[in-house]
C-alpha cells in the first residue's frame, strides 16, 4: 500500500510542477472550467459531457507529456540539435492538434444547443 501512496505523490508532484510551469496547461485549466460551466448553462446531455471531459482530459494529458519531453530533452543537452527541436516541436504539435479538435468538439455541441 505505501508504494501506491508513494506512487500518487509522485503523480501529483509531477501535476503540481506542470501547473505551476506551463503557463499554456493553466489555460487549457481555465478552459476547461470555462466549458464546464457553458455545459451547465446550456444544460448539456451525460454523452456531451463525456465527450468534453474525454477530450479535455487528452488536452491535459498531452501538455504534461510535452512538458516531460522538453525536460528530458533539456536534461541531456544544452547544445543545439536539430533532433532535439523536432522532439519537441512534435510534441507541441500534439498538443496544438489536440486542443484545436477540443474547441472543434466544444463548438459543435455547444452551438448544437444553442442553434
Amino acid at each position: 500500500m505505501n508504494k501506491v501512496i508513494s506512487s500518487f505523490k509522485y503523480a501529483s508532484r509531477g501535476i503540481s510542477y506542470v501547473y505551476k510551469t506551463q503557463r499554456n496547461f493553466r489555460i487549457q485549466l481555465m478552459m476547461l472550467l470555462l466549458a464546464a460551466v457553458i455545459g451547465l448553462l446550456l444544460n448539456i446531455s451525460v454523452n456531451h459531457w463525456i465527450m468534453l471531459i474525454i477530450i479535455s482530459c487528452l488536452v491535459l494529458t498531452l501538455e504534461i507529456v510535452n512538458t516531460a519531453i522538453e525536460n528530458i530533452i533539456d536534461m541531456i543537452t544544452d547544445e543545439y540539435h536539430e533532433s532535439a527541436e523536432k522532439a519537441k516541436d512534435a510534441a507541441a504539435g500534439a498538443v496544438l492538434v489536440a486542443s484545436f479538435f477540443s474547441v472543434v468538439i466544444g463548438a459543435f455541441i455547444f452551438l448544437s444547443y444553442i442553434f
